[in-house]
């Protein structure tokens, strides 16, 4: 809080020591008298000098009434605090900052009070000042034509003492003189039109310069235009040859991870049960097939089968084709060995086929004995009317002898 109080002291001295420096230069300023013939810098230049150190002031009065404010919030609420901490006793240290921010608080009040006086004092000099040239001007101007007149009038008294040789000496002093003032005028507008014409050179230099820069921006235009195509055109077969590439990529990879990972359970799991599952089927079948074939053969309705070379051929052939059909059967049939199952089904085929075959050679041993048959079966037989369109299966007899060796 001291120092804060010190360096604001400090602020508030310079500042009146800068109101005191001013003070002087606006009486100066009011008291400013400028000679005939000379100009009015003197008065501006004083007076710019004057404004700028009030506005210095003013700023810093500002910044001065703000720090002081908060410097009394700041020290209201540490009295606050103090003054709950003892119990509502003041303090003697309480006291002497309040005495010193009323103290400074009452020279802000001073300097504002002194600075906008000196304001209003400066606003009278510049005024007094701008009378002051006003009539010091107006003073420089009657010399002037007092001047003028004086000179007039020695003239014309000088003219009437002048003889006629004198009069056009003079006049032609005169000519000479203007045609001199001519002739320089003319120097300088020959200057000046010198001077235009190197300009309009540099100008039409300068032009023609452009107009190159223009012409090869135009080139280096029209070349970034066929640069932006080329690289557009190159831009899109790059991206469809990497756009193939990498989803020929995505196929690789989808490929390796199957083959890797996926191809050995799925094919465990669910390609190898179904081809076992269907294998089964089908050998089942084949299995159901071979077994309704041998107990056709072994019924007793299967002497009825005759044929013009003798109901044992007809019975061979028959079961000689069921048989093949069975082996033809059998053969197609996808079969898995799974624990020796497909073994057990292979010695069960082989099974019925010998079955078969025997019955084969029992039926062409014995032959078929017709008078077997009940008189009763024989006129049932004979009542049934035959089928005119049913075809029998005669095969020679060297083929089935054939069949018999194999």
């Amino acid at each position: 809080m001291a120092m804060a109080s010190s360096g604001l002291e400090s602020r508030l001295s310079s500042l009146s020591a800068t109101h005191k420096q001013t003070t002087p230069l606006i009486h100066r300023l009011q008291n400013f008298s400028s000679t005939p013939g000379a100009g009015d810098d003197a008065r501006v230049e004083l007076g710019a000098e004057i404004h700028l150190r009030l506005k210095e002031m003013e700023e810093e009065m500002e910044l001065l009434r703000v720090e002081i404010e908060q410097l009394e919030a700041t020290s209201f609420a540490a009295g606050g605090r103090k003054r709950g901490e003892n119990g509502g006793g003041g303090g003697g240290g309480g006291d002497s900052d309040a005495a010193e921010r009323d103290r400074m608080v009452a020279v802000m009040g001073t300097l504002e009070e002194d600075l906008r006086s000196a304001r209003a004092q400066f606003r009278k000099a510049q005024l007094q000042a701008k009378r002051n040239a006003e009539i010091a001007k107006r003073k420089e101007r009657q010399l002037l034509f007092a001047g003028a007149g004086e000179g007039d009038g020695s003239k014309r008294k000088g003219l009437e003492k002048l003889t006629q040789d004198d009069l056009v000496v003079n006049a032609s002093d005169d000519v000479t003189a203007a045609l001199r003032r001519t002739h320089h005028l003319m120097q300088s507008e020959l200057s000046r039109s010198q001077f235009a014409q190197e300009t309009l050179e540099q100008s039409t230099a300068a032009l023609s310069s452009l107009s190159e820069s223009y012409s090869s921006l135009d080139t280096l235009l029209a070349s970034s235009r066929s640069l932006v195509g080329s690289l557009l055109r190159s831009q899109k077969s790059d991206t469809w040859y990497l756009e193939t590439a990498f989803y020929i990529l995505i196929g690789t990879i989808i490929w390796l991870l199957f083959r890797r990972i996926f191809y050995g359970p799925l094919w465990w799991l669910i390609w190898l049960p179904v081809k076992v599952m269907y294998s089964g089927v089908f050998s089942a079948l084949g299995l159901l097939e071979g077994s309704g074939l041998s107990s056709l053969s072994s019924s007793p309705g299967g002497g009825a089968l005759q044929n013009n070379h003798g109901p044992g051929a007809t019975i061979q052939s028959s079961l000689t084709q069921t048989a093949s059909g069975v082996e033809g059967l059998k053969t197609d049939v996808p079969v898995i060995n799974v624990d020796g199952e497909s073994e057990n089904r292979d010695g069960d085929d082989e099974g019925v086929l010998e079955q078969i075959e025997k019955i084969v050679g029992d039926e062409e041993n014995k032959g078929t004995n017709v008078d077997d048959i009940s008189p009763e079966e024989r006129l049932r037989q004979e009542e049934i009317p035959r089928n005119s369109k049913k075809r029998m299966w005669e095969e020679d007899a060297h083929v089935t002898q054939k069949k018999d060796e194999l």
